[in-house]
């Protein structure tokens, strides 16, 4: 379990601080700080509210169906923890945090496990980055999702007063891995390439979670002795207990709900346990038994074709390209459906980027853009097999599901 420490005790607050300062004189880069809203609560400890305990809002909110139970199940969840959460004195204490950051040598930056923009501050004073979150929160990724992403999230941050940098990502502990979330079973390999290929080339940081770059899948954990999330054994022991669900239902339904599924360890090598640990231990978790079939690092690092080097090209290609790292976002074809096109741009370059998430086999012409108009395109990165040589903007022939990184340059 997390301690839940009393951040209103200075102390406790100096004891910390005491903490962040010993990791940052061994040189790590800098904090990840999960759940930040929480971190105070009311400092009278004022009691919630909503009718019923934690325990009995879970099952209610199990069973809830119709319209009114549904908006009655919203209300009481935002009601149970208001008094947990976005509590006066976070930005003062991020502040603290920064100016510790602050007094070290080289980049150091915090990330918040959260979307609100204003953890940010005045852009010099609190987080370096909070998540773009609903980015991730979709069943499916496709071209119009990302567009209206893209123009909320950006437009909230270039309204700050000194425009704010983004974070994306697709992939957490706390979510399906990539692979299984965003895939439609038939189409999976190609799709992970094109959701690779989004994160590492909008606007912002990227953040990838371990084990994506190798394809990682969620592995269902049938076993209730196995389960470590603590949501999960609450739901199987309700749904045995309580409920008299048969056990053998009730281990398969916890281990869908669990997040454990998608906590399992790294994929080394094809050896016992992934390469993870010796074949004598018991990992905390599972090792999921598709390392034996290629889906491990040592493995993908001998395939060319993997994709472990596919993450690896792209990520040079990132490295070497200016407008790819700061570069401004201009969409392109805003109402296309099957595929998603925008332009990355700096003063010294600008980069055409293509996913095709469709089938088709497309023709396209982004010669009106104002930003190609009288301009060629360079190949940089392209997961099709093409010839590199330069392209008309008038005519560019983009394949099924292919990922085109092109440098615009003077014709």
């Amino acid at each position: 379990q997390q301690p839940d420490l009393n951040w209103h005790n200075p102390e406790v607050k100096l004891a910390m601080w005491d903490a962040a300062r010993f990791w940052l004189d061994l040189g790590v880069d800098g904090f990840r700080l999960d759940a930040i809203g929480t971190i105070y609560e009311d400092k009278n400890l004022t009691p919630h509210t909503v009718p019923m305990t934690l325990a009995e809002l879970r099952r209610f909110s199990e069973t809830a169906k119709t319209q009114k139970e549904i908006k009655l199940k919203e209300k009481y969840w935002s009601e149970m923890f208001k008094n947990q959460l976005g509590k006066p004195g976070l930005h003062e204490l991020m502040k603290e945090l920064r100016s510790i950051l602050d007094e070290y040598d080289g980049d150091r930056m915090l990330v918040g496990e959260d979307d609100d923009i204003s953890y940010i501050g005045n852009g010099n004073d609190e987080l370096h980055l909070v998540f773009n979150f609903p980015l991730m929160r979709t069943e499916r990724i496709t071209p119009n999702h990302i567009r209206r992403n893209q123009k909320d999230r950006l437009s909230q941050l270039k309204a700050l007063p000194f425009e704010g940098w983004g974070c994306n990502t697709l992939g957490n502990h706390d979510s399906s891995r990539i692979h299984t979330r965003y895939g439609d079973t038939q189409h999976d390999a190609n799709l992970a390439r094109l959701n690779a290929a989004l994160v590492l080339t909008l606007k912002g940081t990227p953040f990838l979670y371990n084990g994506e770059e190798i394809g990682m899948t969620d592995l269902l954990i049938s076993d209730p002795a196995k389960l470590r999330d603590t949501m999960a054994t609450w739901y199987y022991d309700r749904l045995v207990n309580e409920l008299k669900i048969d056990p053998a239902e009730a281990a398969l339904r916890a281990g869908e709900m669990s997040r454990d599924k998608n906590r399992t360890p790294m994929q080394w090598s094809n050896k016992p346990n992934g390469g993870f640990s010796p074949d004598s231990v018991e990992t905390w978790l599972p090792v999921n038994h598709n390392y034996k079939y290629g889906i491990n690092v040592r493995d993908q690092q001998k395939n060319p074709d993997s994709l472990l080097n596919y993450y690896k090209h792209i990520l040079r290609v990132r490295k070497n390209s200016p407008a790819l790292i700061m570069g401004d976002y201009i969409p392109l074809h805003t109402t296309s459906k099957g595929y998603f096109s925008f332009v990355r741009k700096v003063d010294s370059q600008a980069v055409l980027v293509v996913l095709n998430y469709s089938q088709a086999q497309l023709e396209l012409d982004f010669s009106p853009a104002k930003v190609l108009k009288d301009q060629k395109i360079w190949p940089l990165f392209s997961s099709a097999v093409r010839s590199i040589t330069e392209l008309n903007p008038k005519n560019i022939h983009i394949g099924p599901f292919e990922v085109f990184i092109g440098e615009i340059l003077p014709h």
